[in-house]
């Protein structure tokens, strides 16, 4: 067993790292974005979707404090990917928003993303893939 788990480790580390590689590779084609930026262009995505892209909660879901969201923001806001706005109910409130060139770059890593997907489950069949996805959803990582 301990055989097993070692090749299952060495599978995982390996893939990892050819993601990792990869996600640099797609980053420097992103105006050098870092990833941490391209997480937190992610998530503003996700929340302006459900209407919940307050900076509190965006902060929330990166699990930093309001103030390195604001440092985060101010780097965003200055290359031109996101904007902010006040609430009108209440100016305490504050909505982050992704700038056309913050949706177009979200778009690019989004399609390379895919294309990186298809490529590496093109040669699996329809009960593989369905294998796979029963996998990854017991892996607790």
């Amino acid at each position: 067993m301990d055989n097993l788990e070692e090749i299952l480790e060495e599978m995982l580390v390996n893939a990892y790292s050819k993601i990792i590689d990869n996600e640099e590779k797609i980053l420097k084609s992103l105006n050098g974005l870092t990833l941490k930026e391209i997480h937190t262009l992610d998530i503003i995505a996700k929340t302006t979707k459900n209407k919940m892209n307050s900076s509190a909660n965006i902060a929330k879901i990166l699990d930093i404090t309001a103030g390195t969201l604001t440092t985060n923001l101010v780097r965003l806001i200055e290359k031109g990917y996101v904007y902010k706005e006040k609430s009108i109910e209440d100016k305490r409130i504050i909505y982050v928003f992704l700038t056309p060139l913050g949706q177009s770059i979200r778009k690019k890593r989004e399609l390379y993303h895919k294309k990186l997907v298809s490529n590496a489950i093109s040669k699996l069949s329809t009960s593989e893939k369905v294998a796979l996805t029963s996998v990854f959803n017991k892996i607790d990582i």
